[in-house]
């Protein structure tokens, strides 16, 4: 394992790094039983197929990029889990994430690049989950989550930040329901979005896909986006330049092949829902055109990350940058500077190499991935990434091994 200096950057490794641990896939389905509900949640965030060698066949992804060093987020005893980046109006950083204590697993606010002490946001005990947040034009910040109880029961919860935290307050009704996968963006004006995940509480209920707004500082009825015939999975929405937004989601039984669904909305309404390939997890970018990535499970292996230009019901060919590469390729984010220029980064596992990887493109075509940083110890994922003023990009992921994970944060100018 590396040994990590006081001021929070990693340490180059002496002599070969470490093949990550395989550590055991605790609460894994079991096969042929389609996995829905608390009862399968792995909420920190190591899938089970990083226990699965050998790794796909294929070219490794060799070589560090230009990426800054990454500077250590999180501390022991608590670790981090699934981190969120957002960019202020003044080039400020706000990053979440959650730990684990006695108590729960608690959210985490830091403000970069200085890098604030943490602060907490939610509540103090049980599972605080999911975290989501955008930054608004006048610096305020509005965080969305998950609180679970013991028995899994939980709601969604929205909370904002003008210098300090608001009471969090109910966007879900009280009651023996799951909620997940809650995500926010803000549309026009102070106009916010919400989308997540829901069912009654038991492994025999669905998730469905819901999305409400919030408009003159009231919120309106929910939209359900998705029938319950199938679990939904993997919300997602962010906003648009001009205010409007985009949403997706995945359905299908989890870990297997999933419908990724798209849908778009501005100032309270939503659209028609599009079906747009197969796989799971969508992020987004804008520019000229809308860019989403996703990646794909087959048998519940992660075997490619997709990204597809265009906008709803005209989009381009879909592109494979983790094409001809071996491992796993999992857990996409993309972001796009003002120049046009391109940033994804994902989560890659070989099996005796696994770290955050990222292409870069900037007019010709996804360059050759290379690595964000060589942590080399655990596995990479959830990242998140966000685009300065200037151009440059910023990311946070988790890297580790269950009870041992931290975030990291890496900054590239192209």
């Amino acid at each position: 394992m590396l040994l990590l200096a006081c001021s929070g950057e990693v340490q180059e490794p002496v002599g070969p790094p470490p093949a990550p641990p395989l550590p055991p896939p605790p609460g894994a389905p079991l096969p042929g039983v389609q996995p829905t509900g608390g009862e399968i949640q792995d909420d920190a965030g190591f899938p089970i197929f990083h226990a699965w060698l050998p790794a796909p066949a294929g070219a490794p992804v060799i070589g560090r990029g230009e990426w800054s060093k990454p500077v250590k987020l999180s501390a022991l005893p608590g670790g981090g889990y699934r981190p969120q980046i957002a960019v202020g109006p003044q080039d400020e950083l706000h990053v979440l994430f959650y730990d684990r204590s006695p108590r729960g697993d608690i959210i985490r606010h830091r403000i970069g690049p200085d890098w604030t002490e943490p602060v907490r946001v939610g509540f103090d005990k049980n599972r605080n989950w999911g975290p989501d947040l955008v930054v608004r034009d006048d610096s305020s910040v509005v965080v969305v989550f998950d609180h679970a109880l013991p028995n899994f029961q939980s709601r969604g919860w929205i909370t904002e930040w003008t210098g300090s935290w608001s009471e969090p307050a109910p966007l879900t009704p009280r009651g023996k329901r799951e909620v997940g996968s809650g995500h926010v963006a803000h549309g026009q004006s102070e106009d916010l979005a919400y989308v997540w995940i829901e069912k009654a509480l038991g492994p025999e209920h669905n998730f469905q896909a819901h999305g409400r707004w919030r408009i003159d500082g009231e919120w309106g009825e929910v939209s359900d986006f998705s029938d319950g015939k199938a679990n939904a999975w993997h919300t997602n929405v962010e906003r648009r330049p001009d205010g409007s937004v985009l949403a997706g989601w995945d359905l299908g039984v989890g870990g297997a092949e999933g419908a990724l669904t798209l849908v778009q909305g501005r100032g309270g309404r939503w659209g028609q829902t599009e079906e747009v390939g197969v796989g799971e997890r969508p992020h987004f970018a804008f520019g000229d055109e809308d860019h989403v990535t996703w990646f794909h499970k087959k048998e519940g292996k992660p075997l490619a990350v997709y990204v597809m230009s265009g906008k709803p019901g005209d989009w381009g060919p879909k592109q494979t940058p983790s094409e001809g590469y071996g491992g796993y390729h999992f857990d996409p984010d993309i972001a796009i500077n003002a120049d046009g220029v391109r940033c994804l980064v994902w989560g890659w596992d070989a099996g005796q190499d696994a770290e955050l990887v990222y292409s870069l493109d900037r007019g010709q075509g996804w360059e050759a991935p290379r690595k964000v940083a060589e942590v080399a110890w655990g596995e990479p994922g959830l990242p998140s990434i966000g685009v300065d003023s200037e151009g440059a990009f910023h990311v946070v992921w988790n890297q580790g091994v269950r009870g041992d994970s931290h975030i990291y944060y890496a900054k590239l100018v192209p």
